[in-house]
């Protein structure tokens, strides 16, 4: 803001002193400043876009045979791009309730390759998780969802 309150007299001064360079220098400014923006929208939805073809899901505890790793995730990249980090939160509710009885952020860095998946059971926060809530209930006693936070794309 600073900045805008010193530019604005220096620019009229300019224009007092030679309006027809200062309109074409500050014309030049605003196209570029245009151009910048217009590339970082493009670029932010082209990503935004691909993002939303991964998905992710959770069929809890059935699948995992480890009891230290507890709950399987399963990721799945419908684009026609690599995908080479996924950032998560893994959410568990009651049946039957809204509210969130436990949720934690995790972090992806398998490699999945496009339409291709990727499943793994996870080990939860011991220090948020499960057996920190009243009666220590299993991981079998939920509903378990994935949300999708962030999808890192191979360059190109």
């Amino acid at each position: 803001m600073i900045y805008l309150l010193v530019a604005i007299p220096i620019i009229f001064i300019c224009f007092l002193l030679s309006p027809r360079s200062t309109l074409a220098t500050l014309l030049a400014v605003i196209a570029a400043v245009a151009v910048v923006g217009a590339y970082v929208y493009l670029q932010q939805t082209g990503q935004n876009g691909l993002a939303s073809e991964v998905h992710g899901t959770s069929s809890g505890a059935a699948s995992c045979s480890d009891p230290a790793k507890t709950v399987a995730v399963k990721l799945s990249n419908d684009s026609d791009r690599q995908v080479n980090v996924v950032r998560f939160r893994l959410i568990a509710k009651r049946p039957g309730y809204s509210d969130e009885a436990y949720s934690d952020y995790f972090t992806s860095s398998k490699i999945i390759e496009p339409h291709g998946t990727f499943e793994t059971c996870w080990t939860l926060n011991q220090y948020r998780g499960l057996e920190t809530l009243p009666g220590k209930p299993a991981p079998s006693e939920f509903e378990w969802s994935v949300d999708i936070s962030s999808v890192d794309f191979a360059g190109g």
